[in-house]
């Protein structure tokens, strides 16, 4: 009897033991599902170790009182290199139901890294980018990286197909049901980079609509239909009463008092005046010296430009609701589009365009429209706090001496290196005979304003895609023999090995002479040929950099050279050789903050910010551009911490927003449909936003002059 009892006991402990486990365990589940959150790589479990792979990287499973997280030292050699997390036993994650991955990220370096995270392996590269996000890390920072699944918040079940727009409302970014592996990467390491990567999970939950009737979905003035939101237009009334509101108060207002002529600080220091911009290091700190000899930091905003915001309808007539007969009274607002890099339009121009902008704008202030758009953007400039007009805007505007400008240059008609790749198109050859021809006659072209005081310098280029260290002498290597870039290079190493066998020995190859190599279209071990191929990359950007110096100061002496507006990779290599031939160093850097951003060693001189903003999607919008904000007041908070990470630095001498106003929802040549205006597609401001700048620019001298920062190079 007192067996049986003890027996009894010892059940029922198991039964409390087993129901207190499965309790947790449903109390996890619970808790998980409430939150709505999956862990998708559980690093506790070693079983699941088997599916962590790295790519030119190593990595080790760290362990801390029960929470363990991977640590990734990465290598130089690849684009992506890191790790990929591949989904346990091979079954994909069905992320169908959540609308974000995040993860942990923790910098062990000494230095300041990017690191990426794409989810999924699509093999079009535009599509994997989509699905994709990075964060700037200083050493010893931690920061959460995070991955939105589609374009809004809200999906549409059934999907439907929107064609020829970046941001799609109510759509998927890819197969959720399907997603096989997630990467963690260094974005354009050039050293080592030590991180670590915890808590992986899924997390948030989709608002379902149905997509019926979602068909027209823009209205008249190029707004979503679909939805309301504070300062949406719903007449032409409406506009022109917006129209004389800011007009009266524009009448009325004035910027900054202590400004001078060209934007200047009067209340600082006076240092020599040139008649021109230039720049000079004052108290360890660059500064651009305005015409009149004051301090000059620019803040300035791109695209102040009508034209700039057109969009297609071409095949997508039924995207909208009453577009204006084509010989009717706003016939002048049709257009043709000839350039489409990405997107639906890449292979079908001409295509059919509307510009929804301009025809607000004569809806709003009638037949002068245009000249009233000009006169319109130096005043909000000016009330604004701010003092240039920035990256491809109205020359109409800009030749009006009353805001200090920047001037565009493009390099027309070169030669092409014909292995390469890039972003918006192949490298220029800088060997080939024609290519300084086509800069000497590309900057005479577009030369205006090379002997106006109002114009800063001249951009040269825009985002060439210098790819990792070597590239370009790759890509030299897979041309063609006729290719002027390959010859230069295969003289180059005749010169340094003299035999083709002394090359073979210490590439790795079998080349029987050397025009055998200049035939060839395979290049060598990377590892093996690394020192030639930095040497001649090396030689490349000197080459590109130094004839586009020596052209713009022939035709332009005055003026200041401002660069090619770095992004994506930019190593050592090409910003030191950039620096011996630029006066400002120009970066279009896409950050939440800029304040740890440093040159090469031993590089110390004045840098402007190309491009930058923060979008939303609480107007109306399907997409927030390049870096995120929840609302409007955010972006204007995002604005003001970014300016003063900038002003703190010693080398930043400006700042410049992309764009003035917001693009069409139905996407401009390529698709793009970011809410990163000033305005929006109706010219009307964001006030939280310009609320913000104002409160930043309004002080931005004062600020620069009074705070310190350790110095950056």
């Amino acid at each position: 009897m007192i067996l049986l009892k003890k027996w009894a006991r010892l059940v029922m402990m198991m039964i409390v033991i087993f129901l207190m486990s499965t309790n947790c365990k449903s109390e996890l589940d619970r808790k998980q599902k409430q939150e709505h959150k999956l862990l998708l790589f559980d690093f506790e479990d070693l079983a699941q170790t088997q599916f962590i792979k790295p790519q030119d990287a190593t990595y080790e499973l760290v362990g801390n009182e029960g929470n363990s997280h991977v640590n990734v030292v990465t290598g130089t050699t690849l684009r992506e290199a890191g790790v990929r997390l591949l989904s346990p036993e091979h079954e994909p994650w069905d992320l169908s139901s959540y609308f974000q991955v995040k993860a942990d990220i923790t910098n062990l370096g000494e230095e300041i890294i990017q690191v990426e995270l794409f989810v999924g392996n699509d093999p079009d590269d535009m599509k994997r980018w989509y699905c994709s996000d990075y964060v700037d890390l200083a050493p010893g920072e931690s920061k959460t990286i995070s991955v939105d699944l589609a374009w809004t918040p809200w999906i549409f079940e059934p999907q439907i197909e929107v064609k020829g727009l970046r941001g799609i409302p109510g759509q998927l970014k890819a197969d959720l049901t399907k997603i096989t592996e997630l990467t963690f990467c260094s974005r354009y390491a050039t050293e080592p980079n030590n991180f670590t990567i915890d808590n992986v999970r899924a997390v948030g939950k989709y608002e379902k609509r149905n997509p019926r009737n979602f068909f027209p979905f823009v209205d008249e003035y190029g707004q979503y239909i679909h939805d309301d939101w504070k300062g949406k237009i719903h007449s032409d009334e409406e506009l022109e009463d917006k129209a004389k509101g800011e007009l009266e108060y524009l009448s009325k207002a004035t910027g900054p008092k202590d400004r001078g002529k060209f934007g200047g600080w009067t209340a600082g220091p006076k240092l020599k005046g040139t008649g021109f911009f230039r720049t000079e290091k004052k108290d360890g700190k660059w500064w651009i010296v305005d015409p009149e000899g004051y301090l000059f930091w620019t803040a300035g905003l791109n695209c102040v430009a009508s034209d700039a915001v057109p969009t297609g309808v071409s095949s997508r007539e039924n995207y909208f609701l009453n577009l204006p007969e084509k010989d009717g009274e706003f016939h002048q607002f049709y257009g043709q589009g000839i350039n489409a890099s990405h997107g639906f339009y890449k292979d079908k121009y001409p295509y059919e365009t509307y510009n929804f902008y301009q025809s607000n704008l004569y809806r709003k202030y009638g037949e002068d429209w245009l000249s009233t758009f000009q006169d319109l953007a130096h005043k909000r400039i000016k009330n604004w706090g701010m003092n240039t007009i920035g990256f491809v805007s109205d020359f109409g505007a800009t030749r009006q001496a009353r805001t200090p400008y920047v001037g565009s240059i493009w390099i027309y008609e070169t030669p092409k290196i014909e292995g390469s790749e890039g972003f918006w198109g192949k490298f220029h050859d800088v060997f080939d005979p024609t290519f300084r021809y086509a800069v000497r006659n590309s900057i005479e072209i577009q030369k205006e304003g090379a002997n106006d005081p109002y114009c800063i310098g001249y951009f040269v280029d825009n985002e060439l895609s210098w790819g990792l260290l070597g590239s370009l002498s790759i890509s030299t290597l897979k041309s063609p023999a006729s290719q002027s870039a390959k010859i230069e290079f295969v003289n180059d190493l005749k010169a340094k090995y003299s035999q083709i066998e002394n090359l073979n020995a210490v590439w790795g190859t079998s080349h029987k002479t050397w025009e055998a190599l200049l035939q060839s279209t395979t290049p060598p071990n990377q590892k093996k040929a690394n020192e030639d191929l930095v040497e001649f990359y090396g030689k490349i950007a000197d080459t590109y950099f130094k004839t586009i110096n020596e052209e713009l100061k022939k035709i332009a002496p005055h003026q200041n050279y401002l660069g090619c507006r770095f992004a994506w990779a930019n190593n050592d290599v090409v910003l030191s050789q950039a620096s011996k031939y630029l006066d400002i160093m120009s970066f279009n850097k896409y950050e939440y903050s800029i304040e740890n951003f440093s040159l090469p060693k031993g590089v110390d001189m004045p840098v402007m910010i190309g491009e930058f903003h923060f979008g939303a999607l609480d107007r109306g919008s399907f997409h927030i551009g390049i870096k995120k904000a929840k609302d409007q007041a955010e972006r204007g908070q995002m604005y003001q911490d970014y300016i003063q990470g900038a002003l703190r630095h010693p080398n930043i001498v400006g700042a410049h927003w992309f764009q003035y106003i917001d693009e069409p929802n139905t996407g401009r040549f390529d698709g793009e449909n970011y809410n990163v205006g000033f305005l929006d597609i109706c010219d009307n401001p964001y006030e939280e936003l310009i609320a913000k700048v104002k409160e930043t620019t309004y002080s931005m001298y004062d600020y620069r002059i009074n705070t310190t920062t350790d110095e950056k190079q």
